[in-house]
């Protein structure tokens, strides 16, 4: 590496309020191996990033990754996640550590991959893209929201959801071709396989081959939607019949009402349409060398 300098980038409020501890911890562990950490507050809207970094570690979870990380791509900043949130299914994917020596030791030798990466006209993304049950769900808890979520947080959001008598219809296009109509259910775009609560809905899905895997797993019930959180669980709710499974690098998500959309777990809003494209390779990430050794989160 030319530069000493490190970029640690933390959500304040991740982790109950532990992130200021936990990235101080992981700056003391980079300057015992020689380097300086450049420290910055994400904000909402906006993400600043430190002067002359080479690499980044983004403390905090999902949401806090996913706004950092399209900052850090348009400068080509590697970077990698200290996991701090609820689901840190980044992390996870990755197989990247949680303790503060272990993460220290990756920026600095770890090894750099690229990933793509996703956008929106309401955000970029790097995991997903959803509308239906899970998005209702989402959007009811951060309407909702008055601290740090749990998941314990998600139980009055499931059931409110769950007794809704209707959920909106999705028309789904990959590449200029509809492969579903005006159908109820869940419409899932995922760079990523893996997500919450140990469901795989997109099985299939890999960050790197240039393409978003498309999962529309059609349901009007909670006890369908069940059903497919089962199948999603075990990994096999791509391999169902009535499951409908596309991949392409352009997705257009549409309905006659608006929808609840989320990203990486992060509520969008109501919108009646949304323009999903990658950019292949647009992110580069650190991940462990072959010849390290870490506990993974």
């Amino acid at each position: 590496m030319n530069s000493r300098r490190i970029g640690i980038l933390l959500n304040p409020r991740a982790g109950r309020g532990l992130a200021p501890a936990y990235a101080e911890a992981i700056g003391s562990a980079l300057r015992d191996r020689g380097f300086e950490p450049a420290f910055r507050e994400t904000e909402k809207d906006a993400i600043r990033l430190p002067d002359e970094i080479e690499r980044a570690i983004v403390v905090g979870g999902d949401g806090t990754l996913r706004r950092a990380a399209a900052s850090l791509g348009e400068v080509g900043i590697p970077f990698l996640q200290a996991p701090l949130g609820t689901e840190n299914l980044f992390a996870r994917m990755l197989s990247l550590p949680r303790e503060p020596e272990d993460i220290a030791e990756l920026a600095v030798r770890g090894e750099t991959q690229k990933i793509d990466a996703g956008r929106t006209p309401y955000g970029p993304f790097t995991l997903m893209v959803s509308v239906g049950f899970d998005a209702e769900v989402i959007h009811d808890l951060h309407a909702r929201r008055r601290g740090p979520i749990r998941h314990a947080s998600y139980i009055g959001p499931i059931f409110r959801t769950a007794l809704k008598r209707k959920w909106p219809k999705v028309s789904v296009e990959v590449d200029g071709q509809q492969v579903v109509e005006q159908r109820r259910g869940l419409a899932i775009v995922a760079n990523f396989s893996g997500y919450a609560f140990g469901m795989d809905p997109a099985r299939d899905a890999k960050p790197d081959d240039g393409l978003l895997d498309v999962v529309f797993l059609p349901t009007s019930s909670i006890t369908r939607t069940l059903l497919w959180a089962w199948r999603s669980r075990k990994g096999v709710a791509v391999d169902h019949s009535a499951a409908v499974v596309a991949r392409g690098a352009q997705v257009t998500l549409s309905g006659p009402e608006k929808m609840a959309l989320q990203l990486d777990g992060d509520d969008a809003g109501l919108q009646d349409r949304v323009d999903i494209t990658l950019l292949p390779q647009g992110y580069e990430v650190i991940v462990p060398s072959s010849s390290m050794s870490v506990s993974s989160a």
